[in-house]
């Protein structure tokens, strides 16, 4: 077996940002690789709802081993960690892969299969939700396109601190062309709006971006997370952001399928953009900024060598793909209601609706009319409309 080697010499680099005095964010840096290792503490305290971790090595080793323990006595088995398959690649440096480690962890070795200088240790806590929101936060308003957009947490939802700040310039790109990606990251977690904001941390502060490179995320309950926004110009296809919207489903789906809530989500964020650039999800077009011929859904790994968005994601592509055509056809197209045989149409649209619902009603048409709301056939919902009113 190969004999792995460990740091002896480090020095602590520390930097924080405050949450109600408490530190955030803890920097280390190891200058000479050789061994034995020492072990290191981790000096956060206060850590919740768990510590969040990153690493910088120098060249183009595929990785390094971490160890963990509460105590300094008891470790957890050694973990290897290789580089992150988002993260642009830094002059002469690799970025390794986001890691969470449970709140109560004080102490971290490693280990290199290789000797090397500067390795760089970025840990976070990403603390706890200070106030009470809502996850079903109001969708924003229809656009040209009558197809509803999915209700998301906005950056205040899930960043309630205001630690997780924007980009102050960002620039506005228009679509053509709808990125799925994974997290490659675990797929549980007792806090996912934490989670995000450990990406948040992980992008800006490891990856040096000006902001969480995703437009939107989605969790494996559905809930859709605001990322960059609408129409921002990302940081998470290839080098090559114009003109893409990119969706993080957060999760690892190499060998793992992502959850139905997840899916059913991604494609009702998906069929309204897609609706509403007027990008058809079954055909493909150039992307300008690739040069490569697109489906206008696609998976990371169709403009460049990586394995994101994992088998199990990727090959559902093509089944998703239908389903956003499905529902545009179904919850996004307009349709008029005969009243009667003698009588001017009312206009209900979206129809199915999905949360907001319009009825336009003809010149000439009064009395009091029914509207009623139902899912497979179960009443949801039962009001009057006075036609004719104003």
């Amino acid at each position: 077996m190969k004999k792995l080697l460990s740091f002896l010499c480090f020095v602590l680099l520390f930097s924080s940002v405050t949450l109600a005095q408490q530190r955030l964010v803890q920097e280390v840096r190891a200058l000479l690789a050789a061994e034995p290792g020492p072990v290191t503490e981790i000096l956060l305290t206060g850590v919740t709802p768990f510590l969040a971790w990153s690493a910088v090595w120098p060249g183009d080793a595929p990785g390094i081993r971490v160890r963990f323990s509460e105590d300094g006595r008891h470790w957890s088995d050694w973990s290897f960690i290789g580089p992150e398959p988002h993260a642009a690649a830094l002059p002469g440096q690799t970025v390794g892969q986001l890691r969470f480690e449970a709140a109560s962890v004080r102490f971290f070795q490693v280990s290199t299969e290789v000797a090397m200088a500067g390795i760089f240790f970025h840990f976070y806590s990403p603390g706890p939700d200070v106030t009470t929101h809502n996850p079903e936060a109001e969708a924003e308003q229809l656009l040209a396109c009558p197809c509803p957009q999915p209700g998301f947490q906005r950056r205040s939802d899930w960043c309630p601190a205001g630690n997780c700040p924007p980009n102050p310039s960002p620039s506005t790109t228009t679509v053509t062309h709808l990125i799925v990606h994974h997290s490659a990251t675990a797929n549980t977690a007792s806090n996912w709006a934490a989670v995000v904001r450990s990406f948040w941390d992980f992008h800006v502060n490891t990856n040096g971006w000006a902001d969480i490179g995703y437009n939107w995320l989605i969790d494996p309950n559905g809930v859709v997370y605001e990322g960059r926004g609408d129409n921002i110009l990302g940081a998470h296809f290839c080098g090559t952001n114009g003109r893409t919207m990119g969706v993080c489903v957060i999760g690892d789906f190499t060998n793992a399928a992502p959850t139905e809530a997840a899916v059913n989500e991604l494609r009702n964020l998906l069929a309204w953009k897609a609706c509403n650039v007027n990008a058809n999800p079954l055909s493909g077009s150039l992307h300008i900024g690739s040069g490569l011929n697109l489906m206008h859904i696609s998976g990371h790994r169709d403009g460049c060598s990586t394995s994101c968005p994992g088998n199990l994601l990727y090959s559902q592509l093509p089944n998703i793909r239908q389903q956003v055509a499905g529902y545009i056809e179904c919850v996004c197209t307009v349709n008029t209601k005969e009243i009667s045989a003698d009588m001017p149409a009312l206009v209900v649209f979206p129809n199915p609706g999905h949360r907001n619902i319009r009825v336009r009603q003809p010149a000439g048409l009064a009395g009091l009319l029914e509207l009623m709301q139902t899912d497979t056939g179960r009443v949801l919902d039962r009001s009057w409309y006075a036609a004719g009113a104003e």
